[in-house]
């Protein structure tokens, strides 16, 4: 759908009550609403919310500003459960990476560099996603058919109706206490698929700093690339 130039991805969704307009992490617009609803009355919602949907790009490009375009050499820093580690090439080394002494060595050999770093993410992320999943399972909480992790554009992480969770690999590189958030966030959508008022009180009581994590997100979610 087009608003005046500007492409924006409609997302129809059975779990949606009302609209909800969204700047992806790559900078496309995006707006989920119910199933049901006709393209002429989304068109006129956007309309009515195009000055909105421009001063949050706006905040979109100034956040990207600081967006980090590492190189693969010695003293390069990478991001690790919320902290930057920086990098050393080593000679001779048979693993392509490895994470020891607060460093991340890594073999003057290795064919891809980012390959190797993407490997050591969705490892730790599944083993650290798996450790805090058995902290927040207690007899109130849903717990997921399955847990993926994945490469998501756009998400840190997905809620299928069907149960599954899905986590984007980036997740490992924030804090823990954001990692959590994340985690609590996607199990409660177990029991309330959609951002609903019953939605915002469960993640409230689980995690009652939540707003905390999530402007962590939006401030240094550019910095968590490879």
């Amino acid at each position: 759908m087009t608003l005046n130039d500007l492409e924006i991805n409609v997302i129809r969704s059975p779990r949606k009550k009302s609209m909800h307009i969204v700047i992806e992490r790559d900078g496309t617009v995006s707006v989920q609403v119910p199933e049901s609803i006709a393209d002429e009355r989304i068109l006129s919602i956007l309309k009515s919310k195009e000055y909105e949907i421009h001063k949050k790009l706006i905040n979109w490009k100034e956040l990207n500003k600081e967006q980090i375009e590492r190189q693969y050499v010695s003293g390069q820093s990478f991001m690790y459960l919320g902290k930057n580690y920086n990098l050393q090439l080593v000679e001779g080394q048979k693993r392509n990476l490895i994470f020891k002494g607060g460093k991340f060595l890594l073999s003057d050999k290795a064919v891809s560099p980012r390959d190797a770093f993407v490997k050591f993410y969705k490892e730790q992320a599944k083993i650290k996603i798996k450790e805090r999943l058995l902290l927040h399972q207690n007899p109130g909480n849903k717990m997921p058919g399955k847990v993926e992790i994945r490469e998501l554009p756009t998400r840190w992480a997905s809620c299928t109706p069907t149960g599954n969770i899905y986590f984007n690999w980036k997740c490992v590189m924030a804090p823990m206490v954001v990692l959590d958030y994340l985690i609590i966030h996607e199990l409660v959508h177990l029991e309330h698929p959609n951002h609903s008022r019953a939605f915002w009180d469960k993640v409230s009581i689980l995690c009652p700093n939540y707003q905390q994590q999530e402007t962590w997100l939006k401030r240094n979610g550019v910095k968590m690339t490879i």
